[in-house]
């Protein structure tokens, strides 16, 4: 394993229900190795076991054959130094929105003042500090997954996985999260590794662009991108219409369509 490396994958594959009749082939002979703070976007046709790769990857799904190493560990259940971003976000409704971002901090027995330090730190970073009183009922869905995002973060992890954490949020929210996320990874220390639907998510935030093929998924095409480096708020557009951009998003669509008669999942 290269001593660069957060995660590496080696010939993995999952089959579901493998001792039935019934069984299905989720992904077959991934290979994988993400590196330190490597943003890597991951793309490929609805059902093709994107999200059972990020599975494996947090630990709560074990391989079938192959293997899935952290720092040249197995990884065997989900652990603290992979945080996960879920589509919706899971918070506690009983617990203020502090309160919430501490509870993993509180789980490892940080102290009181170290939780509260943390959780004070990641708030301002994600722009809740001053709804840290608030319960999570009483904010808008951008500020959720915001929250939710301020919980991983304060568990300080080497990768954090992203399974379509935007896909819900209306059109301006999800561009204000690709911002925030750019950033927050850009001044960071951990990798991320983002499921998406959208081609030019995956192209404006990734530094490594995969795209995986129908079910049993395999990886069958990488792309070491560069856009994110260049995308801010003032030549976002400029970049998005340059022509290596549009070739490139041209390719990936076109390498989805071949995979799938009904690429009506896809923003392009």
């Amino acid at each position: 394993m290269n001593k660069n490396s957060v995660i590496s994958l080696k010939n993995v594959s999952v089959i579901y229900n493998s001792s039935s009749k019934n069984a299905l082939s989720a992904l077959e002979d991934i290979n994988l190795e993400i590196k330190n703070r490597e943003f890597i976007a991951i793309l490929g046709p609805s059902g093709c076991g994107k999200s059972t790769l990020l599975n494996v990857l947090a630990g709560f799904v074990k391989p079938s054959s192959g293997s899935a190493l952290m720092d040249g560990k197995p990884i065997t259940a989900p652990g603290f130094e992979r945080g996960v971003v879920f589509q919706t976000p899971i918070l506690y409704p009983w617990l203020n929105v502090k309160k919430n971002v501490e509870f993993g901090l509180k789980m490892r027995n940080f102290s009181k003042q170290q939780r509260s330090e943390l959780s004070d730190k990641y708030l301002k970073e994600v722009e809740l500090f001053e709804f840290k009183n608030h319960k999570p009922y009483e904010l808008s869905g951008g500020m959720r997954q915001r929250a939710a995002l301020a919980r991983v973060l304060a568990g300080t992890p080497s990768i954090i996985l992203l399974n379509e954490p935007f896909g819900a949020l209306d059109a301006l929210t999800k561009i204000n999260m690709q911002i925030l996320t750019r950033t927050i990874w850009s001044s960071g220390k951990s990798a991320f590794f983002l499921i998406t639907h959208d081609v030019d998510e995956a192209l404006s935030l990734g530094t490594k662009v995969l795209v995986m093929s129908k079910r049993p998924g395999r990886i069958i095409k990488e792309f070491n991108v560069e856009f994110t480096y260049h995308i801010n708020e003032t030549v976002s557009d400029k970049t998005r219409f340059s022509k290596e951009y549009v070739c490139l998003r041209e390719e990936i669509l076109s390498l989805i369509y071949h995979q799938t008669s009904d690429a009506s999942g896809y923003i392009i």
